[in-house]
């Protein structure tokens, strides 16, 4: 298969733009974050959009079904205020084809800021509470519930064998920090009682609610983005995700953020301190395995390492420190 450019899949995607929706595109800025997706910032004539190119290699077309499913998702959450791209269809399809079968998605292009993992202000998360909230309780309500699971966790022996290779690495090379990250981890997975996710329920789930993906403006949320993880697995994910990635700074816990991401989230849907507990051990055994010397070459994955450092550590006193939200 001959590998095209960046520049020219974008102008595959311009022309078929143009031909769609009669659009001209005066100027084209690329966008850099993400994993081998092309993005760019388009500025055309109808004003300024986003689009995002699906990579071959990453996104069969199988996979861009369940795709194109929560996209269809996005595109009513949105309707109902929402604050997420809203989406611009071809003939009832969300994602769309070039004539050489360039898959690319379309929609507004949104205003605000990323802020920093762990530097949430208070209010932003009060707003994101209220957000995930909402969403959680539309999709309870009107998504369709008849779907298998997407993921389940790990078994301890499939979780202890990643355990042994990344102590193993880390042991090589003598990282230290890891070493003894890995020594706590190991204490945790051989105590822990699976049985304790059996309560949990099951809905649909952004499942990618980290800072990367949330605009800001001063004091609310401007936009959750990219919900093409969107699946049906458990809802708690997107509460501890939202909550580590948004409070936790130099190993330590913003309190005073993480209540009022909860008083948000409760205005609309239920959550006691042992959900929340429990949301918080659900993300760090599904993310366990990226606490490893080789999430140091990535800046997200090594943000969840230390996320997962901070769970570790805390992990027999979250009640403790939970308990008063």
């Amino acid at each position: 298969m001959e590998l095209k450019s960046s520049d020219e899949i974008l102008n595959e995607i311009i022309a078929q733009i143009e031909k769609v929706y009669g659009w001209t595109t005066y100027r084209a800025e690329p966008n850099h974050f993400g994993y081998a997706n092309l993005k760019w910032k388009l500025h055309t004539d109808a004003g300024l959009r986003f689009v995002k190119q699906y990579n071959a290699v990453r996104y069969s077309d199988q996979l861009l079904h369940s795709v194109e499913t929560a996209l269809g998702l996005q595109d009513r959450l949105h309707q109902i205020g929402i604050p997420c791209p809203k989406i611009f269809s071809d003939q009832g399809r969300y994602i769309q084809r070039t004539p050489s079968c360039e898959r690319f998605m379309i929609t507004s292009y949104c205003d605000g800021y990323m802020v920093n993992p762990g530097e949430v202000n208070v209010d932003q998360m009060y707003h994101l509470g209220q957000i995930t909230g909402r969403l959680h309780q539309w999709l309870r309500l009107n998504a369709p519930s008849n779907y298998p699971l997407h993921w389940q966790p790990e078994s301890k022996a499939s979780t202890l064998a990643t355990w042994e290779k990344n102590w193993n690495d880390a042991y090589t090379i003598g990282a230290d920090k890891y070493i003894s990250a890995l020594e706590t981890q190991r204490e945790i997975i051989d105590g822990f009682n699976l049985n304790t996710f059996q309560s949990c329920e099951e809905g649909w789930v952004h499942w990618d609610l980290f800072v990367d993906n949330i605009l800001f403006h001063s004091n609310q949320v401007s936009a959750i983005l990219d919900f093409d993880r969107m699946h049906y697995i458990y809802p708690e994910f997107d509460i501890s995700r939202a909550i580590l990635s948004g409070a936790i700074l130099e190993n330590n816990i913003n309190l005073e953020s993480t209540k009022a991401f909860v008083m948000g989230y409760r205005e609309s849907s239920p959550l006691t301190v042992a959900k929340l507990i429990r949301s918080i051990q659900l993300t760090w055994w599904k993310e366990a395995a990226w606490l490893s010397i080789k999430s140091e070459e990535y800046r997200t994955l090594r943000r969840f390492a230390h996320e997962l450092m901070w769970v570790s550590d805390n992990w027999f006193a979250l009640e403790e420190i939970l308990n008063e939200i």
